[in-house]
């Protein structure tokens, strides 16, 4: 009965510590993906998808809206980096899971497709001493942190990394908007190292929810052997 009870316990402490891993975590970011002309990737510029004016997205089929994005997903975080490869690939090289994955490009060459991921970031820096983002990128990238042009560095590119500062001071729930566009030929890289707010929502993975479960199921089976038996 005591090892019964041990074996419970075990369980439903290792799923809590399991648990509170997942709150370390980045925040989950959203993203989106269009497929639109190599001019259009090739000049993208501006610091929001709005501003893009993507009006020849869906190889000129209509404009890019978030409620036309032929990919979409949460993740959390952002790692892409693969050579000459299409959608699928590009999107499986992240080592990040990509959440309720939406993808009807899937063999679609990367180049030309334009990128939006939108969520929050906790930024730690001040006025005095401003928080420093880096982004690796090929090609064009634009960086916005609340409402704040970090990076902007549009067109076509070798990889590369850009750096750029945030001035407005400390924020632990920022929103940010990142803008990238593949064209002109592999590679396609996109890295940015994002800190989740402090704040952010914990949403457990399904893995952590069954080992929750195992450790709760266990610890009520012992208690119900403990009563059967006194």
């Amino acid at each position: 009965m005591k090892t019964t009870r041990l074996l419970a316990a075990i369980g439903l402490s290792a799923a809590l510590l399991a648990f509170s891993a997942v709150r370390a975590h980045a925040d989950f970011i959203t993203g989106y993906g269009w497929v639109t002309t190599e001019a259009i990737a090739n000049s993208a510029t501006g610091a929001s998808a709005a501003s893009l004016a993507l009006g020849t997205c869906h190889n000129g089929a209509g404009a890019c809206t978030h409620a036309n994005a032929d990919v979409t997903f949460t993740t959390t975080g952002i790692n892409f980096n693969t050579t000459g490869s299409d959608v699928s690939t590009w999107l499986a090289s992240n080592p990040f899971p990509l959440n309720g994955l939406v993808d009807n490009v899937a063999a679609h060459l990367m180049d030309a497709t334009i990128w939006e991921f939108v969520g929050n970031v906790s930024v730690t820096g001040t006025v005095a001493t401003p928080q420093t983002f880096s982004v690796a990128h090929d090609d064009g990238a634009t960086f916005v942190v609340n409402g704040q042009t970090v990076i902007n560095a549009p067109g076509p590119t070798s990889p590369t990394v850009t750096t750029g500062t945030y001035t407005g001071g400390a924020n632990g729930n920022a929103a940010f908007d990142l803008i990238y566009a593949e064209c002109c030929g592999g590679p396609a890289v996109l890295n940015i190292g994002l800190l989740a707010p402090a704040n952010a929502p914990t949403v457990p993975e399904p893995g952590t929810l069954v080992l929750v479960a195992a450790g709760i199921g266990g610890l009520l089976t012992a208690v119900r052997r403990r009563k059967l038996s006194s």
